[in-house]
């Protein structure tokens, strides 16, 4: 008997339980699935890279003037640069890195007033890092900041002044003595440091580009050697000890502009032109070797505040890939 209870017991829970069950069946979530029934794309990379190279026949001009030496520089330069650049599309912004090297130079200079001469060499070498940063405007045009670093060596060769390189004397005569000794000479060295701050915008019409910049420059250091300047000629008694070294500042302005052809969707051709212009003072330092007595003696002197001024302008032809 008490067996036949408990079996109708269990019987009457399990249809309890299957009723309720039956009820709140619809309240249950459906169960979902490991993977979703469609593979979905990623979203697009905002960065891309643009890779190029770069040619610039660019026209320099230069003037110094040191105490009553003064000197007027005329070149003519063919460059070629590369450049790196990373851009973020989703913040309109980039970072480029560039360098460029003069491998043919001509021109002409002139010192103190004189006549015309021919360069026979000059350099010219670059490197630089940009940023530039684009928030404003529409889908078709954008502008906004541009802010970088440029190191730049403009060294036109206008000869070399000779100089002593000891303090030695020869006795050439009883109680009388004069200089002796090796020489040496070197040639220009201006190297300039300059910072950038300025606007920057681009129109992109899908096949075709453009961009320009506009930038002052607020602080350009400029150091090297002036070995073309004779401060002091080599006398028997008195002569130049040293090349002149050079250390000022600067300031200026700078600009670009580039028209751009896309034949292909990673191919650019670009055409346009690059110009920079700086002014300022240097002071410049040399040392002198004098006859004391029977020896010889050296001294140093300085010329502050110099002025001078550098100009450089040309065309700007670019090939790049984007990848």
């Amino acid at each position: 008997m008490k067996q036949v209870a408990l079996s109708t017991l269990v019987l009457l829970s399990s249809a309890a339980i299957q009723q309720v069950l039956a009820a709140d069946y619809g309240a249950f979530p459906g169960l979902r699935p490991s993977y979703p029934d469609q593979w979905q794309p990623e979203a697009d990379d905002p960065l891309s890279f643009d890779i190029g190279v770069r040619y610039w026949y660019s026209i320099g001009k230069q003037e110094h003037s040191v105490g009553n030496f003064t000197e007027t520089m005329d070149t003519r330069s063919h460059t070629g640069e590369a450049y790196v650049r990373v851009n973020d599309d989703s913040t309109n912004s980039f970072v480029e890195a560039f360098g460029g090297y003069g491998v043919a130079h001509d021109g002409t200079y002139t010192t103190n007033g004189g006549p015309s001469v021919s360069l026979p060499a000059a350099r010219l070498g670059y490197a630089g890092l940009d940023f530039g940063w684009l928030p404003l405007g529409s889908d078709h045009f954008n502008f906004g900041m541009i802010t970088g670093y440029q190191y730049m060596n403009d060294s036109p060769d206008t000869g070399r002044a000779n100089f002593l390189t000891g303090t030695s004397v020869v006795n050439v005569s009883p109680g009388v003595y004069e200089l002796s000794g090796g020489g040496d000479s070197k040639i220009n060295n201006f190297e300039i440091h300059s910072a950038k701050l300025g606007l920057a915008g681009k129109m992109d019409f899908g096949n075709f580009d453009i961009f320009g910049e506009a930038a002052a420059i607020p602080y350009s250091w400029v150091t090297g050697t002036y070995g073309a300047l004779e401060a002091q000629p080599i006398g028997a008694t008195l002569a130049q000890g040293s090349a002149v070294a050079i250390n000022g500042h600067a300031y200026g302005a700078s600009g670009k502009l580039m028209l751009g052809f896309r034949p292909t969707e990673n191919l650019s051709i670009r055409v346009g032109g690059r110009a920079s212009y700086l002014t300022g003072q240097y002071d410049a330092t040399w040392e002198e070797v004098a006859v004391v007595g029977s020896g010889a003696q050296r001294q140093r002197y300085i010329s502050n505040n110099n002025p001078f001024s550098m100009l450089r302008y040309g065309a700007l032809l670019e090939v790049a890939g984007r990848f």
